[in-house]
């Protein structure tokens, strides 16, 4: 059983043999061989050094130690230090002031052949030996044995000059390094901060290792473009729908000045490129954007949600099937994969990992305290962007967050999650210039975010023919369905006699799918199920909208007056 001894002050000893010249003194009674275990423990403390002398010379010229310790392998190693940090025999003592240690030993293996134990006061090393340690290094042989079985490494010991001082400049600068960690990371010890830097902050591919999933993905790049706003940025976007695309609208944005005016006309020349993929291709096909923008939403929407997106029309319908049906609400956790154009570049795919909103401060703090001078990059960054830093930070942010190597030229790039679903736009990051340009973290809006406020902004224009196209194409996919039913109820639950053309034009491409009796008997049971929605069918001025109730046969007459039973088809 190991022991802590501690020999009080008046049995203090000198190690150097001098009197006014400690460079040790020891803190616990000499060590006999007759009461010693496989293990025992000394606590001891190294004091004012003014000689230079290894530990081993220092321990040995004390006097007080029982030969049978230096026959033993015993082991320094600092009483109060987290993670323990163990001290060499060949360390110079002038680095260990005023610190105290517990000593280890152990007996040596019947094979060990022990060592006398040097005389106090003899030159136990040469100087060149003093300032330095060996390592093992291997050696394989290329012979096998008689068995067959493989060849056994050897080990052979390689000094390596000056040892002493680097191993002294190394420990100091892990103890305050630990000491760093644990402050940033509000860790008491070490073993926490291990568990911290274990975390999934980096990509994870597995995912998107999948064939299938490659392939799919593959499949749905080509409706991935890259977007050229002559003179103002590039990006990149993607066909959501018809012949309409959506990417981000600071592409349009330029020295504080967008190039688009209140009326929604671009004044600068814009081009949509699919086939940008193989670096040597030469037969790029640009298809022009027409100059009147279809929507144009940068800032924040009713629900103080952060929206910057644009959606465009091209001159020519592209042959790429729009993304909008494979649309889905985001998940909070897992693996994504970005498809874009970074720098204006050919087309790149990155998978990588959701951070979770609950840990986005510690991915910002990872990458701080590396040195003074990034420190100050990324803070600039930081500075640069604080609205969208406050904006991510707070408890209700709805954006997705991630780290990516695509940075500038991706912006409106598709995020697909790990079942090929479009679950946001990418839109931008933190970005610093440190041996190329970095980002501290980037994220993505939501594209349902985008979706509503797109229709929400083509029902007040009453813009039936974008509602009966966006209504079409979403109608062929499972979670974009589920969009437009719920469009639909907001509709009839915010109804103004305004809505009336945008809800008869989705409703009426709502009845040309085959899947539109199950629709309309979902909406039929939740209209009967709100009564104010019953009661607002009453209001004055709300003729159109019971006129479309009982028209399509949603409500019957008799439950516009409080009678609460479903009609029978």
């Amino acid at each position: 059983m190991n022991e802590l001894l501690e020999l009080p002050h008046s049995s203090e000893r000198s190690l150097t043999g001098q009197t006014q010249t400690l460079s040790c003194r020891i803190l616990s009674p000499v060590l006999q061989s007759d009461s010693s275990p496989d293990q025992k423990r000394k606590k001891m403390k190294i004091a004012e050094p003014n000689d230079r002398m290894t530990v081993e010379t220092a321990l040995t010229r004390d006097g007080r130690f029982h030969d049978n310790v230096f026959i033993q392998t015993f082991t320094l190693v600092e009483s109060e230090s987290d993670p323990p940090r163990c001290v060499e025999m060949n360390v110079l003592v002038d680095c260990l002031d005023k610190q105290t240690f517990k000593m280890i030993l152990e007996e040596r293996n019947a094979t060990q052949a022990p060592t006398a134990p040097p005389q106090a006061g003899s030159n136990l090393q040469k100087e060149d030996e003093t300032n330095s340690i060996q390592l093992p290094m291997s050696n394989t042989s290329t012979e096998t044995s008689a068995a067959g079985e493989p060849p056994k490494k050897q080990k052979y010991p390689v000094t390596v000059t000056d040892s002493a001082e680097i191993l002294k400049i190394l420990r100091h600068q892990f103890a305050d390094l630990v000491k760093q960690m644990k402050k940033r990371y509000k860790k008491k010890k070490y073993s926490g901060v291990l568990s911290h830097l274990s975390g999934e902050f980096g990509k994870s591919t597995e995912g998107f290792s999948e064939v299938y999933t490659v392939k799919k993905l593959m499949e749905l790049s080509d409706s991935v473009c890259m977007i050229d706003v002559k003179g103002v940025k590039q990006g990149t976007g993607f066909l959501l729908f018809d012949h309409y695309i959506l990417t981000n609208a600071h592409l349009f944005k330029k020295d504080g000045i967008f190039y688009v005016n209140e009326y929604g006309h671009i004044s600068a020349k814009v081009t949509a490129t699919f086939n940008k993929e193989n670096p040597s291709e030469s037969n790029l096909k640009e298809i022009d954007v027409k100059p009147e923008i279809i929507d144009f939403q940068w800032g924040f929407d009713a629900y103080n949600r952060h929206v910057d997106f644009a959606v465009l029309e091209l001159q020519d319908v592209d042959t790429s099937t729009g993304l909008l049906c494979r649309s889905s609400p985001d998940p909070k956790t897992g693996g994504v994969c970005l498809i874009g154009h970074p720098g204006g570049g050919v087309k790149r795919t990155d998978p990588t990992t959701i951070i979770e909103r609950e840990r986005r401060g510690e991915a910002f703090q990872r990458e701080t305290g590396k040195n003074d001078r990034m420190d100050m990059l990324i803070n600039t960054s930081i500075e640069e962007n604080k609205v969208n830093y406050d904006m991510l930070m707070k408890p209700d942010s709805t954006e997705v967050t991630y780290d990516t190597c695509l940075f500038h030229g991706a912006s409106g790039s598709p995020v697909f999650d790990e079942s090929c679903q479009v679950i946001a736009m990418h839109t931008g990051g933190f970005p610093y210039k440190d041996e190329g340009v970095k980002s501290v973290i980037e994220y993505a809006i939501p594209l349902f975010t985008i979706l509503e406020n797109f229709l929400i902004e083509m029902m007040n224009r009453n813009n039936v023919e974008i509602l009966t196209k966006f209504t079409r194409e979403a109608l062929t996919g499972l979670h974009s369905r589920d969009f437009i039913y719920n469009f639909i109820r907001h509709l009839v639950t915010e109804w103004k006699p305004s809505f009336s053309a945008a809800l008869t034009a989705v409703w009426e491409t709502v009845e040309e799918n085959e899947n539109h009796l199950r629709m309309k008997e979902n909406l039929r049971t939740w209209i009967i199920s709100k009564k104010e929605v019953l009661e607002k069918i009453q209001i004055a001025g709300n003729e159109a909208l019971k006129e479309f109730m009982l028209e399509n046969i949603l409500v019957k007459l008799s439950q516009t007056d409080d009678d609460d039973e479903p009609m029978d088809e």
